[in-house]
């Protein structure tokens, strides 16, 4: 599927994010994303399966949308909030829906498990939750690559302050670290053995083609969706060529410590450390966060993502002048706001659906 998938992404008519973003048949930013076809492909796809949903369970299609239109507003992209709102069509969303929407845009480090039991009592099952989850992460997605693509066209938007402060992780007992860690669900996963066919299908791609683990198998609950999602994380980190991969890695990483998110930065940070050998970069941003890294290239990196990890996020016009003075071309500009947008996504997920363990 992901050959099929990809090659109809090239000569496909602009997509959502396309025309959200302005990008016109002949625009050089719409040929790079035509490069990077695989996640353009499957952005779309992910959106078509979680707002037109071929089981839409207990999470009704015009509640989904309503509640997607409530997320982007909240990351200030309006012309995308309006696109949900269409799509919703006067339907509005359980209280208890928009609450947690709010809580895993605005503040996904503050998730606890009691959350999910607050939608099993409004209404919604293992399928419904993280249906709602992916929705969430996906909306957030959009956010911050439409934020960086407007920033490419020059149309940058007014970056916030940096924090200055050190990062403050979701899990203090543990704090951030570059040791491997576990991930403990809050609801159960599904059973590998007892898996549905169309489950075993969004299953055969795992992130980083790893063992199946919790943390699949819980997203397995709603395969509609992941079917797209793991295929786009894996072709937006590991695409060739374009941004190092170091980079890639430091981008993640930056944004996980940000969002708090102890079990990606231990992940990512980790990687970065074994591809540069350069652990004091790693500890410099775990004390200090973004203003801990001293390198011009790699704070030119970090700086970029902590202004797409913010909500809302908004990529200045001098924050891409600041990367391509670093000698970074678009196309490696593009990947890396393509991997701060999914671990927009990334973070979200494993925040909202389970902690990190030793």
């Amino acid at each position: 599927m992901t050959a099929t998938i990809a090659d109809a992404a090239a000569p496909a008519a602009p997509d959502l994010i396309d025309r959200l973003a302005g990008l016109g048949d002949g625009s050089p930013l719409a040929a790079l994303r035509a490069g990077r076809a695989e996640s353009r492909a499957r952005t779309q796809a992910a959106h078509d399966a979680l707002l037109a949903p071929r089981r839409p369970g207990r999470f009704p299609a015009v509640e989904r949308a309503a509640v997607a239109g409530r997320i982007a507003a909240l990351a200030g992209q309006e012309a995308l909030a309006a696109h949900y709102r269409a799509l919703a069509d006067g339907a509005d969303a359980r209280p208890a829906l928009f609450a947690h929407a709010e809580r895993v845009t605005l503040a996904p480090r503050d998730s606890r498990p009691e959350h999910l039991r607050a939608l099993e009592a409004a209404g919604l099952d293992a399928h419904g939750i993280v249906a709602l989850s992916q929705l969430i992460a996906l909306v957030n997605h959009q956010a911050r690559l439409l934020a960086g693509l407007r920033a490419l066209s020059g149309l940058g938007g007014e970056a916030a302050a940096l924090p200055d402060a050190p990062p403050v992780p979701a899990d203090a007992a543990i704090g951030f670290t570059s040791e491997v860690l576990d991930w403990k669900a809050w609801i159960d996963p599904v059973v590998l053995e007892q898996a549905s066919a169309e489950q075993l299908e969004a299953l055969a791609v795992t992130p980083s083609n790893t063992a199946v683990g919790a943390y699949s198998l819980v997203l397995a609950h709603e395969p509609e969706s992941l079917l797209h999602r793991t295929p786009l994380f894996n072709g937006i980190m590991y695409a060739p060529r374009g941004l190092p991969r170091a980079e890639r890695e430091l981008a993640t990483a930056v944004e996980s410590v940000l969002n708090g998110c102890v079990y990606c930065a231990s992940v990512h940070a980790r990687r970065f450390n074994e591809l540069t050998g350069r652990p004091e970069t790693v500890r410099a941003l775990f004390a200090r966060g973004v203003a801990g890294i001293d390198d011009p290239r790699q704070r030119a990196v970090a700086r970029a993502a902590a202004r797409l990890t913010a909500t809302p996020p908004a990529l200045a016009d001098d924050d891409v002048a600041e990367l391509r003075g670093t000698e970074l071309g678009e196309g490696e500009i593009l990947d890396l706001v393509l991997a701060v947008a999914i671990f927009a996504w990334a973070n979200r997920l494993m925040l909202s659906l389970g902690e990190a363990v030793r």
